[in-house]
């Protein structure tokens, strides 16, 4: 298949250009350039794994579309699962964190004490749960894109889905950032006075301005990612 559009290559000289769209046929056959991403690619001069790991999620995260449309696309899931069970488990911890001082930021408010204003045991609580729905989420994503790509007649069967699932859970990273810095942020300038609970609407207001902005950046790249995928011949 032309990795441009998707038409149909089979008994096209490889000197010649895709009747659809006008690229080369040599491109879809070969040269392509789709490889491993720097978190598989083990071979050649040795990098370590955090190495690895920081030089795919500052691919991912950004230049989306072009780590996407050279991401070699058939391939083993077990070293992508690692790379997302550790996004997952940092998105956590930062989500956890800022649902924490955003409970806390509210129990000050209304005067709670007690366990629900101490509120230590929601953090971990928290990261687990935020944990066990991004990998929920992951596989009902997976197998609904895979669903509705077969019946559109795309090809992106579930493993290729799950592979780029995997890469995809770097993107919760600087949304986790963001609400972190937010809610922490805004308890830390309140206790340094720079903010009164007057100012609570406006700080409210703001967490769910980065809601709807988080889930739209994380839809814009979900789609990127399926985009540069579902035409790939390798």
């Amino acid at each position: 298949m032309c990795e441009s559009c998707g038409y149909t290559l089979d008994g096209l000289p490889e000197s010649g250009n895709c009747p659809e769209c006008g690229h080369a046929v040599l491109l879809s056959r070969g040269g392509d350039g789709r490889v491993l991403s720097a978190w598989e690619e083990t071979s050649g001069m040795p990098r370590s794994a955090i190495n690895r790991f920081i030089a795919t999620t500052l691919a991912i995260i950004l230049t989306p579309k072009q780590f996407y449309r050279t991401l070699a696309t058939r391939g083993d899931l077990h070293r992508p699962l690692v790379f997302a069970r550790l996004h997952w488990m940092l998105s956590a911890i930062l989500m956890g964190g800022a649902l924490y001082q955003h409970t806390m930021w509210y129990s000050e408010l209304l005067g709670w004490r007690g366990p629900v204003g101490m509120a230590w045991w929601l953090a971990p609580i928290s990261i687990l749960t935020i944990y066990l729905l991004l990998w929920g989420t992951t596989r009902v994503a997976a197998g609904l894109t895979a669903w509705e790509a077969g019946y559109r007649g795309y090809r992106l069967p579930k493993v290729v889905v799950l592979r780029g699932l995997y890469y995809h859970a770097a993107h919760y990273l600087p949304v986790a950032i963001l609400a972190f810095l937010t809610t922490a942020g805004y308890r830390w300038l309140m206790h340094w006075g720079v903010f009164s609970y007057r100012s609570a609407s406006f700080y409210l207001v703001t967490l769910c301005i980065e809601v709807l902005v988080g889930a739209g950046y994380l839809f814009k790249v979900y789609w990127t990612g399926m985009r540069n995928m579902m035409y790939a011949n390798r």
